[in-house]
């Protein structure tokens, strides 16, 4: 076991420095889950490892040599890796893939994300698990002009795409999602969702975080459920096999922007509040059928 300090920067944007025991060798590109947050080493300097928010893109390569690159995401415990097998959809027929290679990659700005290159493992010319075949193909026609706009405008500009789904025939049970943030205690919140909702944990008084932290939340849920219910003038919504799928469009400054629908959605979700009103989370290859 090797013991490192990992430096990583707060969402009020001061470093903190925590001591990580390690089962090996600390190494860029590999993912540590630090208060609450899981974290991509950017760089090791002896044993101290700098490390940024985990993030991580998809990138399909072609036979041919040409490649499509997905939206970032932010890190979820289901998350592909090496080896996830995934099916898309090429003149109506399924397609299949598979994650190869993980690699460490940087942004315009520097920032690091975890890069997942996948290949055509031409597994349909053998069988294709039945559930599989029928999500492929249960997804032609669709999709929706909302769908195209948000991945079109995620992958164009840089941004993070958030998205959870309704099962079919289920609504949201707003209320039920209340009272799970109001029974909320101080020994489930972790320290970036704490600062995700406004509390800043170097000044502000440890007694008076879960109060901040209910009432950011419940504001959250209420904004949120008024732009469902309302014009979507921050979520977009769209039908999908008779379940409804919700998404938010964002940087990593909108998750802690009270005014962001991308911030409410990701502080809903980190909570748990989602899930208690009925949402799932969802990857992008669930919904869309990429075309090669």
């Amino acid at each position: 076991m090797s013991t490192y300090d990992v430096v990583t920067r707060g969402r009020q944007g001061s470093d903190r420095t925590h001591r990580f025991n390690a089962d090996g060798t600390l190494a860029p590109g590999e993912v540590v889950h630090v208060e609450g947050r899981d974290w991509l080493i950017d760089r090791v300097e002896g044993d101290r490892a700098i490390a940024r928010p985990a993030r991580y893109r998809l990138r399909l390569r072609h036979p041919d040599g040409h490649e499509e690159v997905g939206a970032m995401r932010r890190f979820r415990r289901d998350r592909p890796r090496i080896g996830h097998a995934f099916t898309t959809l090429h003149d109506a027929s399924p397609i299949s893939w598979q994650v190869t290679t993980e690699q460490l990659g940087h942004d315009d700005a520097g920032e690091p994300f975890l890069e997942l290159v996948a290949e055509r493992d031409y597994s349909e010319y053998e069988q294709l698990p039945d559930h599989q075949l029928e999500h492929a193909l249960a997804r032609e026609g669709e999709p929706a002009e909302a769908a195209t706009a948000v991945f079109e405008r995620a992958e164009r500009e840089g941004l993070a795409v958030e998205l959870v789904a309704l099962e079919p025939g289920e609504a949201p049970d707003w209320d039920e999602a209340g009272r799970y943030i109001d029974a909320l205690v101080e020994a489930e919140l972790a320290v970036d969702l704490v600062e995700l909702c406004g509390v800043s944990v170097g000044r502000d008084p440890r007694p008076t975080w879960l109060d901040t932290v209910r009432r950011r939340l419940s504001d959250d849920l209420a904004r949120l459920r008024d732009d469902v219910e309302g014009e979507h003038d921050q979520i977009e919504e769209w039908e999908f096999e008779d379940g409804r799928i919700l998404a938010s469009l964002g940087r990593e400054e909108d998750e802690s922007d009270p005014e962001s629908g991308h911030g409410w959605m990701c502080r809903l979700h980190d909570s748990g509040a989602l899930a208690a009103a009925g949402f799932r989370e969802v990857r992008k290859a669930d919904v869309w059928p990429e075309e090669s």
